[in-house]
């Protein structure tokens, strides 16, 4: 179970840098620079709360009879495309407010950080033993 929660703190580190990073460019060339910083925190926020119900569910689903974990996996990941829907449908209703743009581009940090996952973690533990 550490090592999970290690694998959940790495993959939302590189979620963060990953928002960060997408939000300062798109403040840099966006045109409504505050709608672009707000729909990349939306998206950003979202991704990072995405990651850690994957990982809830994923803990909950451990303890549980192979069908059952079965099926809750399946409910917990519908539940998990539904936030992502609702958080995109907010962005593109409101895109004065929060474009759906970085909205887009920040909710791509949970796949994202599946890949930087490594990376990040190889960055850590080179930093921890010092």
């Amino acid at each position: 179970m550490r090592q999970a929660r290690q694998i959940l703190q790495e993959m939302m580190i590189s979620s963060g840098i990953w928002t960060l990073l997408v939000t300062v460019v798109l403040a840099i060339i966006g045109g409504n620079k505050i709608a672009m910083i707000l729909g990349s925190l939306l998206g950003g926020a979202a991704a990072i709360f995405l990651l850690w119900h994957m990982f809830h569910h994923l803990d909950i689903a451990l303890d549980l009879e192979p069908g059952q974990a079965t099926r809750h996996t399946q409910v917990a990941s519908v539940q998990r495309v539904a936030v992502m829907a609702v958080v995109l449908a907010v962005s593109m209703y409101f895109y004065q407010y929060a474009h759906p743009l970085g909205t887009i581009l920040t909710l791509f940090g949970v796949k994202l950080s599946a890949f930087a996952q490594p990376t990040v973690h190889k960055f850590m533990e080179k930093h921890r033993k010092k």
